[in-house]
């Protein structure tokens, strides 16, 4: 059959599959990674399939319709998240007012919220919960005829034929990985058009962003994609696949800057790791890449990552309090390690990119200064401080709702009127618009610092490879620094959540 699947319109730029969805402050725009590897698994399947990103094809919604209507589609999959979910929801009273045909949503929203999904929206058929890949194709099966009924496909929420609501639990996670068509496969036939739009601020660009595996074993209470859709059983591709798709990647995709794992946490397993690095060798591969890491890698396997072309890692610090730390399940506690590791790092000659968060359990004016200064000893290459997102579906919104540092449920109030982030907490005496604030200040003065700005640009004229990137990304930045952002409607403290 014929299937849309569906990144939808909202605002310009806006990163969907991000871990903290929305329009970034670096013109940062994610590829639709877990889209794309569903797309994948249906084409492979025998469905012909169409792909469409609308923030990376600049499409609105009646254009975006246009682009569709040739294709004549049977089902539509799309993407969601929870700062966009109002948005995708009209999107997809859209499409069926439009197409009359079945559609369903996936992503993490869908995942963790997706009865409530289907209560918000009429025209809404399905929810996807969890890995999408096989559900897709059996939901597909479901709509031919193929399968009798929607109580057969796990991982399914549903609208039954008198009106009500009922759902299966997701099964078991897909234990081969190999299985799966190569994502990058994917976005060389459905998105090459777009190969160059997407765009990681602190990357070498244009890049490919792929997985090594999935599912994280650690058990941070923040973060969505594990407690949502990966699970925390880290479950590996072999090494030879991985390093397969590498060639297909250096073969296909010109003028490429590097590849990014986006793996939870690509460093979990240290022989895996390992494996890649020493096919990556015994193939003689040049290729730079980049991953998703853990402060607690030793120095001899950041040596051998930096061999085989390892160019940066991407490490969330998050707090410089023990005590927060603990608060948020962060399993690397002990900062004296953490800057250890970015001492190792540097005698590796691999770069890090610091995340920092602010807002958790725990958090006072204190630990927020706490935390910027030790943004700026740690000093990686480029930072980023945001406020905590609590999504549904984590730990961490449990939290907040049980804690009342939730101050609402309406989805309207994740992003400002321009699709920057702000934040539905507030902790003690830091209301949510205090957490931005401090958010955009720990930016001035992290990048504002003469001795990063020289370093920087000392990297751009020796490394002509890192030029575009800094100019880009500062250039960007500089629009920010300086403006207020969050602003909105005061926040009425749990409110109910909105209602299609």
């Amino acid at each position: 059959m014929r299937i849309t699947f569906l990144n939808p319109p909202f605002h310009p730029m806006f990163s969907r599959e991000s871990r903290s969805p929305c329009v970034t402050k670096s013109s940062t725009l994610y590829w639709p990674m877990f889209l794309s590897y569903a797309a994948g698994s249906a084409e492979a399947e025998g469905h012909e399939i169409q792909l469409i990103d609308s923030p990376a094809m600049s499409l609105n919604l009646q254009e975006t319709i246009e682009k569709i209507k040739p294709f004549s589609p049977e089902l539509f999959i799309v993407s969601t998240s929870t700062p966009s979910i109002l948005n995708d929801l009209k999107v997809v009273k859209a499409l069926k007012e439009t197409f009359n045909v079945p559609v369903a949503i996936m992503g993490t929203h869908a995942s963790a919220e997706p009865l409530e999904s289907l209560e918000m929206e009429s025209a809404l058929d399905y929810c996807i919960i969890g890995e999408a890949d096989r559900t897709v194709c059996k939901l597909a099966s479901l709509i031919e005829g193929k399968i009798q009924n929607a109580n057969e496909i796990s991982g399914l929420a549903f609208r039954k034929e008198d009106g009500s609501i009922d759902f299966q639990p997701e099964g078991p996670k897909i234990e081969n990985l190999d299985s799966l068509p190569w994502v990058s496969k994917v976005y060389h036939k459905h998105l090459y058009s777009c190969y160059k739009r997407y765009f990681y601020g602190a990357n070498l660009n244009p890049l490919i962003v792929i997985l090594s595996g999935r599912g994280c074993p650690n058990r941070c209470s923040y973060c969505v994609i594990p407690q949502t859709i990966n699970g925390h059983v880290f479950r590996k591709r072999s090494p030879k696949d991985v390093v397969d798709e590498l060639e297909f990647i250096l073969n296909n995709f010109e003028d490429l800057g590097e590849v990014f794992f986006e793996d939870d946490t690509f460093t979990a397993d240290p022989k895996h790791v390992r494996a890649i690095c020493e096919l990556i060798l015994e193939r003689k591969l040049k290729i730079t890449w980049s991953c998703n890491a853990r402060a607690d890698v030793p120095l001899d396997l950041l040596q051998l990552m930096k061999k085989a072309g390892a160019r940066e890692m991407c490490v969330g610090f998050e707090s410089a309090s023990p005590e927060v730390l603990k608060n948020i399940r962060k399993g690397v506690k002990n900062t004296d390690k953490a800057i250890e590791f970015v001492k190792n790092a540097r005698k590796a000659n691999l770069l890090v990119h610091g995340c920092f968060m602010v807002g958790n359990p725990g958090d006072t004016p204190e630990t927020l200064r706490m935390t910027l200064d030790y943004a700026k000893k740690l000093s990686p290459n480029t930072a980023q401080f945001y406020p905590i997102m609590a999504y549904p579906g984590t730990e961490a919104y449990k939290e907040a709702l049980e804690s009342g540092a939730l101050q609402t449920k309406d989805y309207n109030q994740w992003l400002d009127k321009d699709g920057f982030h702000r934040t539905t907490i507030q902790r003690g005496e830091l209301s949510s618009q205090d957490l931005v604030d401090f958010c955009d200040k720990a930016r001035r003065e992290f990048y504002l610092r003469p001795s990063y700005i020289l370093r920087q640009g000392i990297m751009s004229i020796k490394n002509p490879r890192e030029r575009y990137r800094v100019l880009r990304g500062f250039k960007t930045l500089v629009k920010h620094l300086f403006r207020k952002h969050g602003s909105l409607a005061p926040i009425a403290r749990q409110a109910p959540t909105n209602k299609a």
